[in-house]
């Protein structure tokens, strides 16, 4: 025709059994793509292909990561439901928003354009070099992570909330942030964005794209004038705190439902705590947070965790009820001394050790170990309430 066909050729390795073999039809290894579509979906399958491989390497064809990729499909639409229900009123017509002239931006709202748009240039340039795998990955971080699991419960109090304006704001960087996202993700799943991006508020109609179509739209570009790191910073800082007193509460196996006051003691993140004490109080579930002296001593009856900047101390009396808690682990402590003696008891049985399957008498072992392990820990909580 006159004309180049193309300018790269991309050749991709082998996609092998789960056992790392290669697909055959004496070996009957091979995987029918309708069958998997019929099962998991056609953009899961694409997904888990697309992200599944890295420049000269084969890749194995792994059940597990394709539930996962159906499963980060399910996490997204439930998403873009929760976002589409508040952008629309009760007729189904679209509630007021705030243009990007107009709206009054919020440190989450800051933060999260702030990651999408790092997150353009990056997966670009990744893109660019092929990466596939990588670029995909960044997106789903993004959509996972980002959007899903912290921008939306750091703005459900807002859209919720009297202040009409700020709802308005609200609204547009929740669907403007989705809109980003969907563009993204688009190569990689094309029919699942291309359905939820029907129901979003559509753009201008132009020449280019006169239906209003996501695959016609333009991609993310990198805009070098968006510089929000000090908001970044603080949210940044407010999600690591949030993440420190989760681990706190699993680590006392205490309820996420009690309520707790947090200590922050720091040399460098005094002034900011005010400003982000909000986030952590309402998703944390914290009652109180304030701040002292790095420097400061230490009460015994604490819990702790370092983080960038300082430490975090919860009193240990209002993650558990102490006496509740000593009467429980008395009893578990028991039950484990009972299952370490019979186990100790069983094994001191010549009858059983000479009689039983070498492979029975090594599970009774393992038992035996695991229960004194589990003992252990027990004492030692035991010994650390007593204090």
């Amino acid at each position: 025709m006159g004309e180049i066909p193309f300018k790269y050729v991309y050749l991709h390795g082998l996609v092998r059994d789960e056992q790392g073999r290669k697909m055959s039809k004496s070996l009957g290894n091979g995987i029918d793509p309708l069958e998997v579509i019929e099962g998991y979906g056609a953009d899961a399958l694409r997904f888990m292909l697309a992200t599944g491989i890295s420049p000269g390497n084969d890749m194995r064809f792994i059940t597990g990561r394709l539930e996962s990729a159906r499963n980060f499909a399910n996490k997204l639409w439930n998403a873009s439901r929760f976002t589409i229900m508040n952008l629309q009123s009760e007729d189904g017509g679209f509630l007021p928003m705030a243009d990007a002239g107009t709206a009054v931006l919020r440190d989450e709202d800051k933060w999260i354009i702030s990651k999408i748009n790092e997150g353009a240039r990056e997966i670009t340039e990744d893109l660019d070099k092929f990466e596939t795998g990588l670029a995909g990955q960044k997106i789903y971080d993004l959509i996972w992570d980002v959007y899903c699991d912290w921008y939306i419960e750091l703005i459900k109090g807002r859209l919720y909330g009297d202040d009409e304006e700020d709802k308005k704001t609200a609204r547009y960087v929740l669907q403007k942030t989705l809109k980003d996202l969907l563009r993204l993700l688009h190569p990689y799943m094309p029919f699942i964005t291309e359905e939820i991006w029907s129901y979003l508020p559509a753009e201008s109609a132009d020449k280019n794209n006169p239906d209003g179509l996501l695959i016609r739209e333009n991609w993310p570009v990198y805009d070098e004038n968006i510089d929000y790191s000090d908001a970044e910073e603080r949210i940044d800082t407010a999600m690591e705190i949030i993440k420190a007193v989760r681990a706190i509460r699993v680590e006392a196996e205490a309820a996420p439902s009690r309520k707790v006051s947090v200590i922050v003691r720091t040399d460098t993140l005094t002034d900011m705590i005010p400003e982000i004490s909000t986030h952590i109080c309402k998703i944390a579930n914290v009652d109180s947070i304030s701040t002292e002296p790095a420097g400061a001593e230490a009460p015994d009856d604490v819990m702790s965790a370092v983080i960038r900047g300082g430490e975090i101390l919860v009193p240990l009396d209002e993650l558990v009820d102490k006496a509740a808690e000593i009467e429980r682990l008395e009893k578990e402590k028991k039950r484990l001394e009972g299952e370490v003696m019979r186990v100790e008891k069983k094994l001191a049985n010549q009858g059983f050790v000479s009689k039983a399957p070498a492979a029975v008498v090594e599970e009774e072992r393992s038992k035996g170990e695991k229960y004194k392990e589990m003992l252990g820990t027990v004492i030692a909580r035991l010994e650390a309430l007593s204090k």
